[in-house]
């Protein structure tokens, strides 16, 4: 009842402090669903609607200036508007945006990545990680000639047919058992022959993933797994998992999918340099586009030859007008060539500067919380111990995390069950929000 009574407060305040995005939010929905075109950003009563970002801030319609830890939920690890990526932008605005023809942009791009993940032989771009994750499940099946792609239990992988089985589905008996978890659809419009062809795996059980890789290897064509979980609320691999399903997989001829679209900006490498496993295919977006919309899969050469047509016809055709366009091209290299390994260094110590100071500040509320950090990326629990897989981390307190979102975001901080530190920020951000996670603690 106090808890309740404290949320209806504090979103009270909400609404009393943002009357315009109020009115925008009303407006929105004569022309949108519900008023909104991304699920995600959709938030009860109605989202605070952005002006403009500035660094390490967004400028909401109602003129508040938010310190940001969501940064377009990873996306943005250089922060808003930074000057090197306007610059990049604004120089190949005036020659051109898109063309039909390649440009060398792209070449140089694909040269960038493959110098820092060397399991990329062979790379494409597309505009969203949805696509990057359609295109290297398709390449799978092709190249094994297996129809079954099996994933993980809760986490996400974007919106395609494959992608919306079993992600984020509510607990209950429809899961079936831990060890071996059923196909649930989560979107209507699906073929029920989609979830026929997905197996769905659980996350840091070695002996039960193997299990039902061998037990369907015959048809299986890849794994695909978000090395941190970041969909399932970062649950991180236990060690020598990675490891195990790598050999698991090269043993039963599957091929391992990394969906590295957030995971990459965890090292210069990726979680696949982090953890020392060599995926067959691997997916990025988000921070390799620079704050546009871009992306790429790629891996080994052989699978990737799908797509080539010089000889022909390629197997896999794959097009779209914006794939490789220069502006996506430009941000991303201008935003990869700006993280070095030392401003990497600097991210992780930040960060865990943040972990630590939220553990400390928990632990004197008598909060039970859990607070994982890897790279520049933090997530709280609040949880009795740190989850090993999807369904222990729905098991969160989501009322506790709303009242502790509202507390923040009236006092101009933005996150998200946590967040993520971008390049301009500072020990005074970190300070900031640690400081105002701790005045929310003693309101709840």
């Amino acid at each position: 009842m106090v808890k309740q009574q404290v949320l209806e407060s504090l979103v009270a305040e909400y609404v009393a402090n943002n009357p315009r995005s109020r009115e925008m939010f009303e407006r929105a929905k004569k022309s949108l669903p519900g008023g909104n075109t991304r699920t995600g950003a959709y938030m009860d009563p109605f989202p605070i609607y952005i002006s403009r970002g500035e660094g390490v801030h967004l400028i909401d319609l109602d003129g508040h200036r938010l310190l940001d830890f969501v940064n377009n939920n990873t996306a943005l690890i250089l922060g808003h508007a930074n000057p090197i990526i306007v610059d990049a932008l604004q120089a190949q605005l005036t020659k051109g945006t898109a063309f039909s023809r390649p440009t060398a942009l792209e070449v140089e791009m694909a040269e960038l990545l493959r110098g820092r993940v060397p399991s990329l032989e062979r790379i494409r771009f597309c505009s969203s990680g949805t696509e990057a994750v359609l295109n290297a499940t398709r390449a799978a099946k092709a190249f094994t000639g297996k129809r079954k792609i099996a994933r993980f239990e809760g986490a996400y992988h974007g919106v395609s047919e494959y992608a919306l089985i079993s992600h984020a589905p509510p607990l209950g008996p429809d899961l079936g058992p831990a060890h071996r978890p059923r196909s649930v659809p989560s979107s209507a419009g699906l073929s029920p022959a989609i979830a026929e062809e997905v197996l769905v795996l659980p996350f840091n059980d070695a002996t039960a993933c193997e299990e039902i890789i061998s037990s369907n290897a015959e048809d299986l064509a890849a794994v695909i797994v978000d090395p941190l979980a970041t969909g399932a609320g970062m649950t991180l691999p236990v060690d020598g998992f990675l490891t195990r399903l790598r050999e698991i997989t090269m043993h039963q001829e599957v091929l391992l999918i990394f969906d590295e679209i957030i995971s990459f900006r965890a090292s210069r490498g990726g979680a696949q340099e982090l953890y020392d496993v060599r995926p067959d295919l691997t997916c990025l977006a988000k921070v390799i586009a620079g704050g546009t919309p871009g992306a790429a899969f790629g891996g080994r050469a052989d699978v990737m030859a799908l797509y080539d047509p010089t000889s022909g016809a390629p197997k896999i055709p794959q097009s779209g007008t914006y794939n490789a366009n220069p502006l996506s091209m430009v941000a991303g290299m201008a935003a990869l060539r700006a993280l070095t390994p030392a401003v990497y260094d600097k991210l992780s110590a930040l960060t865990q500067r943040l972990g630590t100071a939220l553990d400390a500040v928990f632990k004197e509320a008598g909060v039970q919380a859990q607070v994982t950090v890897v790279g520049s990326l933090f997530h709280i629990h609040f949880l009795l111990c740190a989850p090993r897989n999807y369904r222990e981390a729905a098991l969160d307190d989501h009322r506790l995390h709303r009242l502790l979102f509202f507390s923040l975001l009236n006092a101009g901080i933005h996150w998200s069950y946590g967040g993520n530190v971008s390049v301009p920020m500072e020990t005074a951000h970190i300070d900031q929000l640690v400081s105002e996670v701790q005045t929310a603690l003693r309101r709840l």
